[in-house]
């Protein structure tokens, strides 16, 4: 499959980037008016499909309406999904246009991995680990696979998604078996605005001691948590060169008192813990691996964070491991063609 053309928008919602996904959107439709008239298929990346879709879906009204009923489960992503979906089949109503699931790899994750400890009521309401990410770590399993040169079908293969949002992958003989993210796209590692693990217990105890709102914690810990909550910083690039390290080709201007520095230092350290933990934990899950694989902002752009990782699972037995460049429109593109 050839790519004619492609593009990225970064910064959305942030100081120098366009306001809102709406406008980025309307930004990307306004470079492919030439080739408007040619378009015959359009796949769209949806997080959530709440364990009913796990494969390619044609959307329609109907459709959307049952999508939108999981928006407060991925409340960062999947309204956002929508309404690009919603904005492109008005600007191309005559093209199918197709649903790709990030919650559909996770379909295989067997009963034990993905059920929590909980009445088995709660589960029949959907209440489950459903994990996320999957079009990138399906990717990165196809690609990593073909540098490290091993077959998929016979390999144990942990995958680590580092941006905004993060999460890893286990995936045995070409089937994922477990992942870090759980019920929505806050479980697991510590993310730039979002909290990852946390005991069940502090969103009560924020509730009956400090008397916050459930709306109040909701924005906490997906908005005000994470790398954020420990530094003040989101971007990788900032918090590294804020703690000491070298980041090529990205400079700062900016300035940061001592307090900052320390902060940052500590955001880093919980960052690559909590990979370096989950890392252990999948990998003894398939009684070891074969390969790691880097992909996501800064798994494929920050060698310091990956070093700081690799040397500390050395004591695993021996493994690969690659960076791969995230491509989840190819991939999408795949599902559908």
């Amino acid at each position: 499959m050839k790519e004619e053309v492609s593009g990225n928008i970064e910064r959305i919602g942030l100081s120098g980037g366009p306001a809102n996904h709406e406008i980025a959107f309307s930004e990307v439709v306004s470079r492919l008016k030439d080739i408007l008239p040619d378009i015959k298929l359009v796949g769209h990346r949806v997080v959530h499909g709440g364990g009913v879709f796990n494969k390619p879906q044609k959307l329609d009204a109907k459709v959307i309406a049952e999508l939108e009923k999981f928006n407060k489960l991925a409340p960062l992503h999947n309204p956002v999904n929508l309404a690009c979906v919603k904005s492109a089949m008005k600007i191309l109503p005559h093209v199918d246009q197709f649903a790709i699931f990030d919650t559909a790899y996770y379909s295989s994750i067997p009963d034990y991995a993905h059920r929590y400890a909980l009445p088995e009521k709660y589960y029949a309401l959907g209440i489950r680990r459903y994990g996320f990410h999957g079009i990138s770590h399906k990717y990165a399993i196809i690609n990593g696979a073909k540098k490290a040169k091993i077959k998929i079908a016979k390999s144990k293969i942990i995958t680590c998604h580092l941006g905004s949002g993060c999460s890893i992958t286990a995936t045995q003989n070409g089937r994922a078996v477990d992942t870090t993210m759980g019920f929505t796209p806050l479980e697991g590692l510590t993310m730039s605005t979002r909290a990852g693990d946390l005991d069940a217990s502090i969103p009560l105890y924020m509730i009956n001691e400090l008397k916050m709102t459930p709306a109040e914690i909701y924005d906490l810990f997906n908005k005000q948590s994470g790398l954020l909550g420990i530094c003040g910083l989101m971007d990788m690039r900032e918090i590294l060169i804020a703690a000491g390290k070298k980041v090529v080709g990205y400079k700062s201007d900016k300035k940061y008192s001592k307090k900052q520095q320390a902060d940052c230092r500590l955001a880093l350290e919980i960052f690559v813990y909590d990979i370096v933990r989950y890392i252990g934990q999948l990998a003894m899950s398939m009684s070891g691996m074969d390969l790691i694989v880097f992909t996501g902002g800064i798994g494929e752009r920050s060698p310091v964070v990956r070093k700081m990782v690799l040397d500390r699972i050395k004591s695993l037995r021996k493994f690969q491991s690659a960076v791969v460049n995230a491509d989840e429109e190819w991939m999408i593109a795949q599902e559908i063609k």
